[in-house]
């Protein structure tokens, strides 16, 4: 606070770096009032963000959930041995066509 006086009440004498330091530390409390303003607002600007993002974000339930639904259509769907199955049973067939029709003309 500018203007303050310094002076013991008592009477005796004080430090006379006394009012240096305070000013000093006055303005080293203006950095820190502004600092923390700036803390304030990258703090408020993070939780505008996580509150923007959050809501888009999948829960852990509905990733559980969907890995049920995909595991489900998975097992419905045919494995790699049934395919190789059908794909040499076509090629059995087609050969056997093919064959036919050699000894036919």
């Amino acid at each position: 606070m500018p203007g303050t006086n310094l002076a013991n009440p008592y009477g005796s004498p004080y430090d006379p770096s006394m009012e240096a330091r305070v000013t000093r530390l006055e303005e080293d409390m203006r950095e820190v009032k502004a600092a923390i303003v700036r803390l304030e607002t990258t703090t408020t600007e993070i939780k505008t963000l996580l509150l923007a993002t959050l809501p888009h974000l999948a829960t852990k339930a509905e990733v559980s959930d969907l890995k049920g639904e995909l595991t489900a259509a998975l097992a419905e769907k045919p494995s790699k041995t049934y395919m190789w199955g059908v794909l040499a049973v076509l090629l059995t067939a087609y050969a056997c066509g093919l064959a036919a029709l050699a000894v036919l003309k």
